[in-house]
This record gives C-alpha cells, sequence and structure tokens, in this order.
C-alpha cells in the first residue's frame, strides 16, 4: 500500500500500473510550467502594487526557473529508482 501525505493509501492497490505512472507524469507536467506561471503572475502583480516594473518580475521568474529545476532534479531520481526497482516506501519524490 502507497502513502500519500503520510497516510497509507489504499487506491494505489487497486488501480492498473498505467493509471499510477500516467498520474505521475501527469503530475510532473503540470508541477513544472504551474511553477514557473506562478513565478511570473506572483512578481507582475507585485511590480503593480510597489511599483518596481520589472524587477520583481525578473527576480520571482529567476526563483521560479530555479525551484522547478530543484524540483526536476527530485522527480528525475525518483523515476531512476523507480526504473532500478528499488522502489519502496521510502521513494517519495519530495525527499
Amino acid at each position: 500500500m502507497g502513502k500519500i501525505g503520510g497516510r497509507p493509501n489504499g487506491r494505489l492497490d487497486h488501480q492498473p500500473p498505467f493509471l499510477r505512472r500516467a498520474g505521475l507524469y501527469l503530475g510532473v507536467a503540470f508541477e513544472l510550467p504551474g511553477t514557473i506561471l506562478g513565478g511570473l503572475v506572483l512578481g507582475y502583480f507585485l511590480d503593480a502594487y510597489f511599483g518596481t516594473s520589472p524587477w520583481l518580475l525578473i527576480a520571482l521568474t529567476a526563483l521560479a526557473f530555479v525551484g522547478a529545476f530543484v524540483r526536476l532534479m527530485k522527480w528525475v531520481r525518483f523515476f531512476a529508482k523507480e526504473r532500478n526497482g528499488s522502489r519502496g516506501e521510502k521513494n517519495d519524490p519530495e525527499n
């Protein structure tokens, strides 16, 4: 039984492997661009509020790119461990 958010997740046992993998890939596909888009939007609105255009937009977008890259590296390590067959309870992409 897999764990999600520190709780056991019984639904993973009943899903076909294809759906589990598709869910992981969709999570990556939305998480990475969402991080960058969030930095862009937050920077835009903070620049409009503080009148510092375009500096907060640039800084927060760059920070979002770094965060997305770090997160991508964590996902790559997770999928590499999964491919090697060393998948277990400790192979959480958060680690």
